[in-house]
């Protein structure tokens, strides 16, 4: 049989089974309303954000003339589709936005979004969308590269040295100040949309993380002399553990990583103040992260913040101080941070005081004492249970040596300044117990100031190259292990809640691949910014109605959705009475 005579059988079985073509079908069956409240929010947040007068700029600057056809899709409106269907649950897939041109637009959205209304099916909308959007992310892409297949060796060195000269370098660093900017600018404007008396509850305190942003295809080989093992040739190779730039394991994932932070409370437990909104957005390779914490901050400190709390995983406070810890406490805030157990116990000293996890104390504090947390986290051999190791402090001695600790704990007087100082009180004389460690004896009142200013550069030599080792490193905000510390810790579930909701196949589902059409670090960049978005809006939206709910003491009401074709709303079904047993 003949493909036509197919396509003729197909059309008469349709029209007996369905009553209209296949064509008619497909339509009426994909038809219906477009949420004009997730539209509403697109555009709102791409209209207030700014960027496209600054991408119209950017594209002026491009091009020679103004000649040329103008395109049937702007750049407002390829933004404003993009969130629209992560809003709706789509992803920016570039299949389902076309039907969405094709089917469900009418004259009225294409008017609103300035989309010419021009004839064409599926596949002419897909084309078009497909261009407009290449044609904004060529103005904002630091790396860009063929991304139709996976290039060889050859092609690929001829990347790199394109790729590296100085030319292509400064445009590289001019696309992802662009991407930084642009991204950020959404962001925020999502964040503002937060009213401004439950805003005002805020004060700056944060927490942040990474996560994976799975990409298709195998992860590419760190050996930039093979074949690349995706159509992505930037992308990186995640693990969940260890270095991200070795060798290569047969479980690491390709893509990149989306950093976040997000609001938190000033005190634990205050979920009824305000959301916890994600505040700064950041991407790169996984493991590349040296300078990512320190700009993730001041992305939420333009906010308008000058301090707060920064809480955050080891993977940051392993960094070198230059590249984090300095520049965070330069910026007024202070880390809430855990250790490897290697960092633990004595970790620091200066004149007469010693840090030791992450806080000051003075010298004559006993060796059992500044050992407590090392201790607790070392584990030995055990006679009686020789398959499970038992610690070497057992919980409670801990939890007691934690707390006799306090008593020779420096009180902090303030926040740090703006050159990193900080000033501190001695505990009073007489208060503690005072051991010469070297001795092991007593010490009978020793002399203190009542208060010192540490400064930022304080600390011992090293031993081996006498270069000197900033307490900074390991400083944080409250002692280790205490019940305040393990409360605002605990309060870093709040960004892996985020990271988790953003991938969630009930919310933005960002982890699914087919809802990200595009390829590249741009794109994938501009979609985990857009779901961040998502997340926001519909943060906000559940606040106000469960703070409402709250307030007023009973929960409000849904109105019914459905209507006669006069507007009337449909009687609410009564429930039918219990079936008679059959006579």
């Amino acid at each position: 049989m003949s493909a036509i005579s197919d396509a003729a059988l197909l059309e008469q079985r349709m029209q007996s089974t369905f009553g209209m073509t296949r064509h008619e079908y497909k339509r009426e069956r994909a038809r219906g309303p477009v949420s004009r409240a997730y539209l509403n929010n697109a555009i709102r947040i791409v209209d207030n954000s700014g960027v496209v007068l600054k991408l119209l700029e950017w594209r002026q600057m491009r091009l020679k003339s103004n000649a040329g056809v103008k395109p049937t899709i702007p750049f407002r409106a390829v933004l404003v589709l993009f969130l629209l269907h992560i809003q709706l649950g789509f992803g920016i897939n570039y299949h389902r936005i076309a039907e969405t041109l094709d089917v469900h637009f009418g004259a009225e959205e294409f008017a609103l979004l300035g989309i010419q209304d021009r004839l064409g099916d599926h596949e002419d909308w897909y084309q078009r969308l497909w261009r407009s959007a290449n044609r904004m992310m060529k103005l904002i892409d630091p790396h860009p590269a063929p991304r139709n297949k996976r290039l060889k060796p050859k092609p690929f060195a001829k990347l790199l040295a394109k790729q590296s000269t100085p030319k292509a370098l400064q445009k590289s660093e001019r696309n992802l100040a662009r991407l930084d900017w642009l991204c950020e600018q959404l962001l925020h404007t999502s964040v503002r949309m937060l009213p401004a008396d439950v805003w005002a509850q805020y004060h700056g305190n944060i927490a942040a993380d990474a996560t994976l942003i799975p990409g298709t295809g195998r992860p590419n080989p760190t050996d930039k002399g093979m074949r690349r093992g995706n159509a992505d040739p930037y992308s990186g190779r995640y693990r969940r553990e260890g270095k991200h730039d070795g060798l290569g394991a047969k479980t690491d994932q390709p893509g990149y990583e989306l950093e976040i932070s997000v609001m938190v409370w000033d005190k634990p437990g205050q979920n009824t103040v305000f959301p916890s909104l994600i505040t700064a957005v950041g991407f790169h390779r996984p493991g590349e992260i040296i300078g990512s914490g320190v700009k993730l901050l001041d992305s939420h400190q333009r906010l308008g913040f000058t301090s707060g709390l920064v809480i955050v995983d080891r993977a940051y406070n392993g960094e070198k101080p230059r590249n984090f810890q300095i520049p965070v406490r330069k910026r007024g805030c202070e880390l809430v941070i855990d250790y490897k157990r290697t960092d633990l116990g004595l970790q620091n000293q200066w004149r007469d005081l010693i840090l030791v996890d992450g806080n000051w104390y003075v010298t004559w504090m006993p060796q059992d004492l500044i050992d407590a947390a090392k201790n607790y986290n070392t584990r030995v051999n055990d006679p009686l249970d020789p398959k499970n190791p038992k610690r070497l402090l057992d919980k409670m001695t801990f939890k007691a040596y934690l707390a006799r600790r306090d008593a020779y704990r420096m009180k902090p007087k303030g926040r740090p300044d703006k050159d990193g100082f900080q000033r501190f009180m001695y505990p009073t004389p007489g208060t503690y117990m005072a051991i010469d460690r070297a001795s092991g004896k007593r010490v009978a009142r020793p002399v203190t100031p009542a208060t010192i200013t540490i400064p930022m550069d304080a600390g011992a030599p090293a031993e081996r190259n006498q270069d000197p080792r900033l307490a900074v490193k390991h400083l944080q905000k409250f002692a280790f292990k205490s019940p305040e510390h393990r409360k605002y810790f605990g309060m870093r579930s709040l960004v892996e809640s985020a990271n988790k909701t953003l991938k969630s196949k009930n919310f933005e589902d960002l982890a699914n691949v087919s809802k990200r059409s595009g390829r590249g670090f741009a794109f994938n960049y501009l979609a985990a910014t857009l779901a961040a978005v998502s997340s926001n809006l519909r943060k906000i939206f559940d606040f106000l109605v469960k703070s409402t709910e709250r307030d007023s003491g009973e929960k409000l009401r849904r109105e019914r959705r459905r209507k006669e074709a006069t507007g009337t709303p449909l009687t609410k079904h009564s429930a039918l009475p219990a079936l008679s047993p059959p006579q």
